[in-house]
């Protein structure tokens, strides 16, 4: 298998052989527990992760990507303080289900003692591993002090590990960006083996540097991770770069790790890995619908079911603008489901009728934008603030008398103001930013 031709069937072929992973009774303490190589083997070896998106990567999400090939799912990032301490956080943020499996629970954090607290609050057996955000780029990482701003700080850092390794029941491991200095390969490479050291029993390598966001993305860098790949004894997950099918199997041949892990381009194409299990992509409405189904199963927020359907639907809604602006109003997910359906219909009008246009497009909305971004923009709020509250019964079957921020625009002290990524309404760490040309 070559980067220039790309043998889906080699690689379907491996992969179905490798996720057959041996029963075995959960750990119980630090002592009995498999690490690293041992560890990977009893999950199954997988091959195609979803990563840890904020508010994004929650179990219907995660459930819908597991039909379509995901091997193995991270929560969303957890903030470590407020999983600790606070049982409300906890009941909005936690949820699994005993076919959400295997699952990696991620948390953010700068202090050894209250990571360790945050992981003893989850329930025993219901998850495989806790792994530590050294990713996230946002300026609320850099406030915090977690994320990708710890990557200098290794004393710190090979602290943390070592204290989930020697007192939780199950691995540890980290997800990373590039280290930010003149000489970063190295010290990428030194951290990367020092994390390792201190008891880390994966490596996750996003292949940029935590400047490398917004306009200043550049391309991931392949060559790195596949040089860290070489340091380790660990199985490594690569992720950046990845858009089509395609990329993933050519970030295996260009890097030799053991996983490659999407977060964007799944945030929008739950079915990424669909060829992997020698299923076809659907399209991007028949995705949204099975979404919805499974965001009722399990309780789904409404928010949060909002902002996926943005992601899936992004490009027919840029098209058929009156049912973004309805979506941007919605707020019961039977709703959403009705839009949903009625987009769906006329998607299949506009192919039926030879209409050239695209499927998906929320991956390269800036490089290759679609629609116009800010006619649009005035236009939702406008019908959205418009719409009165009787009107709003009317529609919903509810007396909620809430005002309804459209997905450009989050709440703030219960007013409707202007998000940092307009297209999403919710901030994601850690994302892969978008294709650099």
């Amino acid at each position: 298998m070559t980067c220039d031709t790309v043998d889906h069937g080699a690689l379907r072929a491996t992969c179905d052989a490798s996720m057959e992973p041996p029963a075995m009774s959960p750990p119980t303490s630090a002592a009995d527990k498999v690490r690293g190589r041992a560890f990977w083997e009893t999950i199954g070896s997988p091959k195609f992760v979803c990563a840890p998106m904020v508010d994004q990567s929650e179990l219907a999400f995660r459930m819908l990507c597991r039909r379509y090939g995901t091997q193995l799912a991270y929560t969303p990032m957890f903030h470590s303080r407020l999983f600790s301490t606070q049982a409300q956080y906890r009941k909005q943020q936690w949820s699994t289900c005993p076919e959400d499996r295997p699952l990696f629970v991620q948390f953010c954090g700068d202090n050894p003692q209250t990571l360790l607290d945050a992981a003893r609050q989850l329930p025993a057996g219901s998850f495989d591993a806790v792994d530590l955000n050294l990713g996230c780029p946002q300026g609320i990482a850099r406030r915090g002090h977690y994320g990708a701003f710890l990557l200098s700080e290794r004393d710190l850092l090979e602290g943390i590990v070592r204290t989930l390794d020697s007192e939780l029941p199950v691995p540890v491991t980290i997800k990373m960006r590039l280290v930010s200095t003149a000489s970063d390969l190295q010290d990428t490479m030194a951290l990367a083996s020092g994390l390792e050291a201190a008891g880390a029993s994966v490596v996750t390598l996003h292949g940029r540097t935590k400047e490398m966001k917004g306009q200043s993305t550049g391309p991931c860098n392949w060559d790195a991770i596949a040089a860290v790949k070489k340091r380790l004894h660990v199985p490594v997950i690569a992720n950046g770069g990845i858009h089509t099918y395609d990329d993933v199997v050519r970030c295996f041949e260009a890097t030799g790790c053991d996983a490659v892990m999407s977060s964007e381009s799944i945030l929008e194409t739950p079915s990424l890995f669909a060829p992997s299990v020698g299923k076809s992509q659907p399209l991007q409405a028949e995705l949204a619908l099975e979404y919805l189904e499974l965001a009722k199963l399990h309780s789904t927020n409404h928010k949060c079911v909002k902002a996926h359907l943005f992601h899936f639907l992004y490009a027919g809604l840029q098209l058929h603008t009156d049912l973004r602006s309805q979506l941007g109003c919605a707020k019961a997910i039977d709703e959403m489901a009705a839009i949903a359906s009625t987009l769906k219909a006329r998607r299949t009008e506009d192919r039926l009728q030879g209409k050239n246009w695209p499927d998906s497009g929320w991956y390269k909305r800036y490089s290759q934008p679609l629609g116009e971004r800010k006619k649009r923009k005035t236009d939702d709020l406008s019908e959205c603030v418009a719409e009165s509250a009787e009107q709003r019964r009317q529609r919903t079957g509810d007396g909620n008398e809430e005002s309804a921020c459209t997905d450009d625009q989050v709440k703030d002290n219960g007013a409707c103001t202007e998000a940092e990524e307009p297209d999403t309404g919710v901030t994601a760490c850690d994302v892969d930013p978008p294709p650099s040309g």
